[in-house]
């Protein structure tokens, strides 16, 4: 006598969608309507005699055209040209008193304060700012790996060091602020002027160290804890 025929069934997670692998050329686009055009627009405008404040508001144009594409196209933001936007709108406002002896001193304090309160403001809506911008980075504008990139946010493992690094960059770009004013009262602006710039690219060089620090234990955090090997 023989029993009923039995069956075993096994649950299978759902594929994910695969993306296509990272090229460099997914970040050339952002790099050149973002980063490069509106710098080439501001030094050539500033060749011709145009005022700082025109040239300055000029820059703009690009990101901000782009911005309303991705907008359109869609439905998300470039943080990248966002960035760039308010970078250059601070430096559009400290150009009004250039009249002043600190006129670089305020430009570099308008620039980090402006940044530091969009990085630790971003804390406060549903996604951070760095979810954003590493997004842009690892994804550029393939449809798959933005998939991918926004279905990770399930996973605490991910949303904490997110949300981590995001109030790091901030509070760090809010420090450089409070130190260049201790220096101003203490310094010459000439030295303030020359001492700022290398402040600046050596935060900057130390945030993208911890950022991909972070972002490796992320990774590891992913495949211990959720075995999860990363998809992109």
């Amino acid at each position: 006598m023989t029993g009923a025929p039995t069956t075993a069934t096994c649950q299978t997670a759902p594929a994910n969608p695969i993306a296509r692998p990272f090229r460099f050329a997914l970040l050339v686009p952002t790099l050149l309507v973002d980063v490069v055009a509106p710098i080439g627009i501001l030094k050539t405008l500033e060749r011709f005699g145009v005022p700082t404040v025109w040239a300055l508001a000029a820059g703009c144009v690009p990101p901000a055209l782009n911005n309303l594409r991705v907008w359109i196209t869609s439905r998300r933001l470039d943080p990248v040209g966002i960035l760039m936007m308010a970078s250059i709108t601070s430096g559009t406002v400290a150009s009004l008193v250039s009249g002043n002896l600190f006129y670089r001193i305020v430009t570099d304090m308008l620039l980090n304060g402006t940044w530091g309160l969009v990085f630790l403001a971003s804390l406060l809506i549903s996604r951070p700012l760095m979810f954003f911008i590493i997004g842009s980075i690892v994804t550029g504008e393939d449809a798959s790996r933005i998939e991918i990139w926004n279905g990770l946010w399930r996973y605490t493992v991910f949303r904490s060091p997110m949300r981590l690094m995001t109030a790091v960059w901030g509070v760090v770009y809010y420090a450089q602020v409070l130190i260049e004013l201790g220096l101003a009262r203490v310094l010459t602006p000439e030295t303030v002027v020359i001492i700022s710039p290398l402040m600046g690219v050596g935060a900057t060089l130390a945030l993208i160290v911890f950022t991909r620090q972070r972002m490796r234990k992320m990774r590891e955090r992913l495949e211990l804890v959720e075995h999860l090997k990363w998809p992109l």
